[in-house]
Order: structure tokens, then sequence, then C-alpha cells
């Protein structure tokens, strides 16, 4: 069998500050949770996936993700989770809403956390028609509640250990300042 090409996927890496990117499951949440909503004022936040370890934050533009569909993607996706010294993984930005009811297709500022341990930590919060955020804060369920993981997302680990998958990360040199 004749192998592919190597995917390419451009990202960026930055220094891992524990300040901004904690290791605690609620206060990094929260804290990805606040960059998504304090880029509102750019504009809607394009979705990103975090790939954090011990030492980095790898960024993926989601963008470039959405371009491959259905296994392809969740291929991908689980190839990142499976990166060398993964700690976990996140999807951050806005999306329209894919469930049913009254928020089906409206816009939402979101946050999906996932660990190795498949845990896993979400938030999402609604906008208005002039991207302001509505209600008075963000809807928060965790595995550790006992909440159903929201459809559509996480599994990456999993899907990267069943499948023996790893993505081989080539960073150019971070600079420190």
């Amino acid at each position: 069998m004749k192998g592919s090409e190597p995917l390419r996927l451009k990202g960026s890496a930055v220094p891992r500050s524990m300040e901004r990117y904690p290791r605690d499951d609620e206060s990094l949440g929260m804290a990805l949770f606040s960059l998504v909503t304090s880029a509102l004022s750019r504009g809607r936040p394009a979705p990103v996936v975090f790939l954090l370890s011990s030492e980095t934050v790898d960024r993926f533009p989601y963008k470039s993700i959405m371009k491959f569909k259905g296994p392809a993607r969740r291929r991908l996706l689980g190839s990142i989770a499976g990166a060398n010294e993964a700690e976990c993984m996140a999807i951050l930005g806005a999306f329209r809403f894919q469930g049913k009811g009254p928020l089906a297709g409206q816009w939402v500022v979101s946050v999906f956390i996932e660990w190795p341990d498949n845990r896993w930590w979400t938030a999402w919060q609604p906008l208005g028609p002039n991207g302001q955020l509505v209600g008075d804060g963000p809807q928060i369920r965790v595995a550790a509640d006992g909440s159903p993981r929201p459809g559509g997302v996480g599994g990456w680990f999993a899907h990267a250990r069943r499948n023996n998958l790893r993505l081989k990360i080539h960073r150019e040199r971070i600079p420190v300042h």
C-alpha cells in the first residue's frame, strides 16, 4: 500500500503561561472563555483549536480543519490530541448553535476542553444581533457533574488512542521575552 502525502497544518505556538492558561479545569475554562469574550470587541471571533502541553500552547485555525469532512476531520482532530505531551485540547470561538429549540442557528461564543482521561468542560453564551453577549453569564457543563457531552465535539483523545494517531509538531523557535 502506497503511503499518502503527509498533511501539513499551519498553526502558531506560544510559551504556556500558567497565569494565562492554568491547569485547574474550571480556571482554564474560564480563562479561555474570557479570551473569546474579550475578542468580541473586534468582531465575531473565528474558531480556533488550542493544544496545551506543559510548556506550549499550539493554536490551529479551525477554518483549515473545516476543509476536511466527516471521518477525515475526526481523524485530524484525533491526531492533534495524540500529539506528544498533550495535556488537553480545546476548541473555542463563535459558532452557530447546532442544537434544537429556540437557539437553533443562533450565534454563540463557546469553549469546549477535553483531557486525555476523557473528562471535559464546556461553556457557551448566545450572541445578540449586534454581537453582544445575551444573558447573565455562560452556561457551563462538565463531565464530572454527569452531564452528557455535547454532540459533535470531543472524543479526540480516545479516537487518537484507538487509532494510534499522533500529530508531529514542527515548531519554529519560540521567542521568550
